[in-house]
């Protein structure tokens, strides 16, 4: 997707801008290397377009990414985003806080992909980078801060594995010492693995009530993101998260109903909204199907009939139709290049 359709909320650039000038940095030439006037940022409300923040991010790599903060206090890292640490830190399980973070990090920006794995005692994050040319710095900051948020819930939670694409990390010292593990350099996919016994266990702080205050004000603010970009990707990711969350039934009609309660939509206001973009709901599920797919395939070990029921196919030979069809060859073989490619 073009990263101009994408956003960051103004809210860190606040930051960013204070810290180019503690390092010798003019705002005024931060501004016109970047494109982005202090004054668009001023309300706290305001989103800057993705591709200006890719300019922004080379700039805080090449000049302050070496001092960023470690990631070890949840309230000081998501105090410029009350919503979603509304969320996140009140949630019934460490899943479910999980999940909220990938369900609801839009709150502090949708430039890249953050893919979420479950298995029994396990959860695997993939962060995906968009757009070429890039560090994985992005990647070690998110990963920094899921450790930190599961943490609160399970002081216990063992980092099993951390992991980026980049060969070399030599600055962010911070960001890695906040994980608790050695970073893998030169990997095939930035990725952060997560084990604890606790995942479904009821979070003694929990708060049903503040709960549905938390939800409201973060599916407000989100809808408002959601309303400024183009709609089918908003569609898409819901669609790719209640996959990821296996939900009781992944029949099209339920999943179509799923997202127009997440969107507060009627279906015909959803579908209405997608034929203005020249898409339909039909269109996007297919596409997040074979996205999951994708990952499932490539970054997990599941036999090829439950990722078939993973993304709601009745059968295995109905998923193979349509897998070969979408990508060019089955998944059995689209497997076996992926690994390869990895070794």
């Amino acid at each position: 997707m073009d990263l101009r359709q994408k956003s960051v909320s103004a809210r860190i650039y606040r930051y960013l801008f204070d810290e180019a000038e503690k390092n010798g940095l003019d705002r005024n030439e931060v501004s016109r290397v970047t494109g982005i006037e202090e004054a668009d940022i001023a309300s706290n409300d305001a989103r800057v377009p993705g591709d200006k923040h890719v300019r922004m991010l080379q700039i805080a790599t090449d000049c302050f990414a070496g001092a960023a903060p470690a990631v070890t206090d949840v309230s000081l890292a998501l105090q410029p985003f009350p919503e979603l640490a509304g969320v996140v830190c009140n949630s019934a399980t460490l899943k479910d806080a999980l999940r909220n973070v990938v369900r609801y990090r839009d709150l502090i920006g949708n430039v890249d992909w953050l893919l979420m794995h479950e298995a029994d005692d396990e959860i695997a994050f993939d962060y995906v980078i968009e757009s070429e040319g890039r560090t994985a710095a992005c990647a070690l900051g998110n990963f920094a801060l899921i450790a930190c948020i599961a943490r609160l819930y399970d002081p216990r939670v063992r980092v099993c594995e951390a992991s980026v694409i980049e060969p070399g990390l030599t600055h962010l010292t911070n960001l890695r010492d906040s994980l608790g593990v050695r970073v893998q350099v030169g990997q095939p996919r930035n990725r952060l693995i997560l084990k604890s016994g606790a995942l479904k266990n009821p979070f003694e702080m929990f708060n049903p009530v503040l709960a549905k205050i938390y939800e409201h004000s973060a599916r407000e603010v989100q809808g408002k993101i959601d309303a400024r970009g183009r709609f089918s990707p908003t569609v898409e990711r819901h669609l790719r998260d209640l996959l990821c969350e296996n939900a009781e039934t992944l029949h099209s009609n339920s999943l179509h109903a799923l997202v127009c309660e997440r969107l507060s939509l009627t279906r015909w206001s959803l579908q209405r909204r997608l034929a203005a973009e020249q898409s339909s709901f039909r269109d996007v599920l297919m596409r997040a199907r074979i996205q999951h797919a994708r990952d499932l395939l490539a970054y997990t070990h599941a036999p090829i009939k439950e990722v078939s029921e993973k993304i709601g196919f009745a059968s295995t030979a109905a998923f193979t139709r349509f897998f070969t069809r979408a990508c060019g060859c089955p998944p059995k073989q689209f497997r076996e290049r992926h690994r390869r490619l990895e070794v």
